[in-house]
């Protein structure tokens, strides 16, 4: 009887360290070196010009370029079109934008700058085109309390859950964060500003 509980509690913890080990695999990616060209980016400039972008639209200020890190050339922008597609958030529109993948452009060699947090939708799309740097000034949390709908997933557990190898994507928050506030407080505050039912986040 004693060696019946002892197999019994072993194959119970067994299971229990290689379904930790199974949560540990799926739930975050390790660390990842970003190329020189990325960390020589000078983030700041580059959110000015998706600020630039979410000023097209300033009921749903959200505004993305990509930048190819070694070049350092805008190569995409864009901005919220949901009135002719709910899905045109402002990074799916700048994904949408950027060349085909060539010589002259390669999906890892891209940085996305968005003034919003991305949202699941987004974020999923930046994962999927392998870019391994997205950076944005005003976090999901802020939207939130904008009035901004939201599904409420932050984009690093977008990043985490992807199960694959070029799943891994840096994410860089609160660049120019302050500007980015001030986008959607005045958003918040224009009376033109009505519910979208088409709106996932702007």
């Amino acid at each position: 009887m004693i060696g019946k509980i002892a197999r019994r509690s072993f194959l119970c913890g067994t299971a229990g360290i290689v379904a930790g080990a199974t949560a540990l695999r799926t739930d975050a990616h390790p660390p990842v070196a970003l190329p020189q060209a990325f960390k020589d980016l000078d983030h700041e400039r580059f959110m000015r010009l998706a600020i630039e972008q979410a000023k097209k639209v300033p009921a749903y200020p959200f505004g993305s370029v990509v930048v190819n890190a070694r070049s350092g050339k805008v190569v995409a922008e864009g901005w919220v079109k949901a009135d002719k597609n709910p899905i045109w958030h402002g990074e799916m529109t700048a994904i949408y934008n950027c060349p085909e993948e060539s010589d002259e452009f390669k999906w890892q060699d891209a940085c996305l700058y968005t003034t919003g947090e991305s949202c699941p939708m987004c974020q999923s799309a930046i994962v999927w085109s392998k870019m391994p740097l997205v950076v944005y000034g005003s976090s999901i949390p802020f939207l939130q309390k904008c009035g901004f709908g939201q599904i409420n997933i932050r984009a690093q557990k977008i990043v985490d859950a992807a199960l694959f190898d070029y799943g891994n994507c840096t994410i860089l928050g609160g660049v120019l964060e302050k500007d980015c506030n001030v986008l959607f407080e005045k958003a918040k505050s224009m009376s033109s500003r009505s519910p979208n039912p088409a709106d996932g986040k702007n």
